[in-house]
């Protein structure tokens, strides 16, 4: 077994197995608005630099959720222990339980709505016909995502 991070990476903290960040970018890139989505160790490190749990309100994060992106607001992408993806909402700094959102999306479920919302961004006077069809897009990808989806869509 192989894993992302090491004594001489500069992050202290246990190491990440590889193999559930293998299906992450081989580099940080910035998909849409609302998804960074980081490489392996950009992960590792973030994650790391989150384990200390002054950090969280009455919440002891487990061992198995690692950080894999963010929207460079302050909201957050983790990896949950059974490897789907969950939103995390700020408020004011706040980093507490009730923050927490699942999306019920694999990694690569993930970085398709990343493709999906960036084609809709790109649009530049979006019509009602084309939000629909980013609406129908993200169904496509998990149902009723374009109702879980934490942002308003493009």
């Amino acid at each position: 077994m192989t894993d992302v991070g090491g004594p001489d990476d500069g992050a202290a903290g246990r190491p990440i197995d590889e193999r559930r960040l293998s299906r992450l970018p081989v580099r940080t890139i910035e998909l849409c608005g609302d998804i960074t989505a980081f490489d392996a160790r950009r992960a590792a490190v973030e994650t790391r630099e989150r384990e200390d749990p002054l950090y969280w309100v009455d919440l002891d994060v487990p061992r198995g959720w690692v950080l894999v992106g963010d929207n460079g607001q302050g909201d957050e992408w983790w990896l949950g222990p059974r490897d789907d993806v969950w939103f995390f909402d700020h408020v004011d700094g706040e980093r507490a339980v009730a923050r927490f959102a699942p999306l019920h999306l694999s990694i690569t479920k993930w970085l398709m709505v990343g493709h999906v919302l960036a084609a809709g961004e790109s649009v530049e006077d979006p019509t009602d016909s084309d939000r629909v069809r980013t609406r129908v897009a993200l169904d496509a990808i998990s149902p009723e995502l374009s109702d879980r989806w934490p942002y308003d869509l493009p």
